[in-house]
């Protein structure tokens, strides 16, 4: 059995060593170059775990012996489900890890804003020290709205109730007894962006949530507030959103996600200063990777033993050509 690892991942040496206990094993350590070369990397494994880069319907085309897929991190729109579907190749996926990592980076964006640390670094940095210039706001008693009340979702509102803010949510199962368990007011999607201090957004990329914030969605926020966004780039329209900072129709946006990863040098949000860009590392913590790839390998072992577990695509199973 030949697994092959397509792209970089975290995988210290006891994990290196429980894919060796089950095959040959391929790891390479920079992104691909292209898709002739993913295909190259791919087109002759059995098992194939897969970070960023992603599967195309093309690559599992030209997979010869290809029978699972381990999704190194929690979504997979990046992954072909449907192709992947139709040749019976199972597609795993690591689901709920990094939910505490993902929803402290929410307020270490949110508060970087509010109190304008990273302008207050730069000018510093430059010799300026007049405490004038960087007069914020703290985060006690503000509003935040979180679109979205799945694991993080949940836990950012825990950590709201921490700095005494008040809640709402949009979540697509609202319930009283959900609204008091997590001491929120649930609302519609136009009521939250109009009342919020900080809106922070926590859903899956899904034909439905595709650019759900875009120009007449930013036009009903405060003009004070600010935008956090560690889900998916595709949730928000960027055209959109860069316009309405650069008009300050909105205070700022703390991004973490972006449509085109990785983010061009040349793109338009690096020239503004009402926002914060970190390069899609909210998951990034020592205690969330050890977590991803302790699940994503198990993923790997659990299909070798015919007990495959996290499938994102059931439908598959039945076509599968199982260990």
């Amino acid at each position: 059995m030949k697994i092959v690892v397509s792209d970089p991942i975290f995988l210290p040496g006891e994990y290196r060593e429980r894919l060796e206990n089950l095959g040959e094993l391929e790891v390479y350590e920079k992104i691909p170059s292209s898709t002739r070369e993913f295909i190259d990397r791919v087109k002759d494994a059995d098992i194939v775990i897969t970070g960023r880069y992603g599967f195309s319907k093309e690559a599992f085309n030209a997979s010869r012996n290809l029978r699972m897929v381990s999704v190194w991190q929690t979504g997979y729109d990046h992954i072909d489900i449907k192709t992947a579907t139709e040749k019976g190749i199972v597609v795993s996926n690591v689901p709920d890890y990094a939910f505490d990592s993902v929803a402290e980076m929410v307020f270490a964006l949110t508060l970087n804003l509010m109190r304008k640390v990273h302008v207050a670094d730069s000018r510093l940095r430059e010799g300026k020290f007049d405490w004038r210039d960087y007069i914020g706001n703290q985060l006690m008693g503000k509003i935040i709205g979180v679109v979205g009340t799945g694991s993080i979702g949940g836990r950012v509102i825990q950590i709201a109730h921490g700095f005494n803010m008040n809640v709402l949510s949009v979540t697509g199962h609202p319930s009283e007894e959900k609204a008091k368990k997590l001491r929120v007011k649930f609302v519609d999607l136009d009521t939250l962006l109009a009342e919020s201090d900080i809106v922070t957004l926590h859903v899956p990329l899904t034909p439905a949530t595709e650019k759900m914030i875009g120009a007449r969605e930013l036009a009903k926020m405060k003009k004070s507030a600010i935008l956090i966004n560690t889900a998916r780039g595709k949730v928000v329209d960027e055209a959109a959103l860069v316009e309405a900072l650069k008009k300050k129709e909105i205070r700022g946006a703390g991004l973490d996600v972006f449509e085109k990863e990785p983010l061009p040098a040349n793109d338009p949000l690096t020239e503004l200063e009402n926002v914060v860009l970190t390069p899609h590392i909210a998951f990034l913590s020592e205690e969330s990777l050890e977590e991803c790839t302790h699940v994503c390998v198990e993923n790997v072992e659990r299909f070798v033993a015919g007990r495959p577990q996290n499938i994102v695509n059931p439908e598959a199973i039945a076509s599968s050509r199982l260990p």
